[in-house]
């Protein structure tokens, strides 16, 4: 996944202008480094903005199974669920940043956020079934050219279900489910880099030159509280449903770039008047989950053998939310 290419914490703070007067380099060094570590904290901002969003909305999709479990009936079963959250990419190129030119940020109109998901059911008394779900993303490592990315998420969820209406003869029946989710995650990208071009500060041109690395993080913890409903009528071997979700989220995601190394200024003028300082700098934001996911759903349910159960699910929160599912099962009772 890119947010944005790592490294424009740093190199979009360059601009030309015409060079006037004699340079004071060491404030001019100094006034551009506090500048970027501003601009550091609202890209962050809107790191955490859009994640607030998409991590809460990702770790409830694909807990969709419209058939009721009989008493000591059990079902064990794998998904794969992608989301994709709709991103906000005309306010990232609008931030108001001083000097960090965030309409050249490379942001995707849609975040994709995969997982995979194990889950396991069983039938109890009084009409109920109960289930665990566990999944999320390993821990993984990806390298491209001189960047690497480092992803991790873990979903762990329980639910317990009960049909109000049971089906029958031209007749749909009707589950409600109350479940809990938990998510806890981090992605983070790391990418060194050379710069060699031009900024303008405080009216002053220089050539400028960096040896630097970039380091972005998100860290999420959000915890979902939730009531679903399914209207559902089996169908010879296949079972249709529609439905409604409401999820009550809470939690935090922290996001942070940090930009460490020297960068050296020197005027294009006199190259005697130049100057290299060292530096380690972090912008910091962070952002409540969203508080309210409310999506409506439908799928479809293949019985292509005697125990096994194909789920196809999609579900719809506006036009900013969409999701999808596909889930293989063994269904006893």
């Amino acid at each position: 996944m890119r947010l944005f290419k790592p490294s424009l914490a740093l190199c979009t703070a360059l601009s030309c202008l015409s060079s006037t007067g004699f340079a004071d380099v060491n404030s001019d060094i100094t006034t551009a480094l506090a500048q970027i570590q501003s601009d550091s904290v609202k890209v962050s901002q809107w790191m955490s903005d859009q994640l607030r969003v998409a991590v809460p909305y990702n770790s409830t999709a694909g807990n969709v199974i419209p058939s009721q479990l009989k008493i000591f009936g059990f079902d064990v079963g794998v998904a794969g669920v992608v989301t994709a959250t709709k991103m906000d990419v005309p306010g990232l190129h609008t931030l108001g940043t001083q000097i960090v030119d965030t309409t050249k940020i490379d942001a995707p109109s849609r975040l994709p956020f995969p997982m995979i998901l194990g889950q396991a059911k069983i039938g109890l008394p009084f009409g109920l079934d109960a289930g665990i779900r566990l999944g999320g993303i390993p821990e993984r490592t990806y390298d491209k050219d001189t960047t690497r990315i480092k992803v991790k998420n873990k979903i762990v969820g329980f639910d317990v279900r009960k049909a109000i209406v049971k089906e029958g003869i031209g007749m749909p029946g009707v589950t409600l489910g109350f479940n809990y989710t938990h998510a806890d995650g981090e992605i983070d990208w790391t990418t060194p880099f050379k710069y060699n071009n031009q900024i303008t500060e405080s009216g002053h041109t220089y050539d400028t030159s960096s040896d630097a690395t970039s380091v972005t993080t998100s860290k999420w913890k959000t915890n979902s509280v939730g009531l679903q409903a399914l209207l559902h009528k089996k169908l010879l071997f296949i079972t249709p449903y529609i439905g409604a979700s409401a999820n009550h989220n809470s939690g935090h995601i922290d996001s942070s770039i940090r930009n460490a190394g020297t960068v050296t200024l020197t005027d294009p003028n006199n190259s005697a008047n130049s100057a290299t300082q060292a530096f380690d700098q972090t912008g910091t934001a962070t952002s409540p989950a969203e508080k309210w996911d409310v999506r409506g759903l439908a799928g479809l349910e293949f019985s292509i053998l005697p125990f096994m159960r194909l789920g196809l699910n999609g579900d719809f929160a506006g036009n900013r939310k969409v999701g999808g599912s596909l889930n293989l099962r063994l269904q006893f009772r």
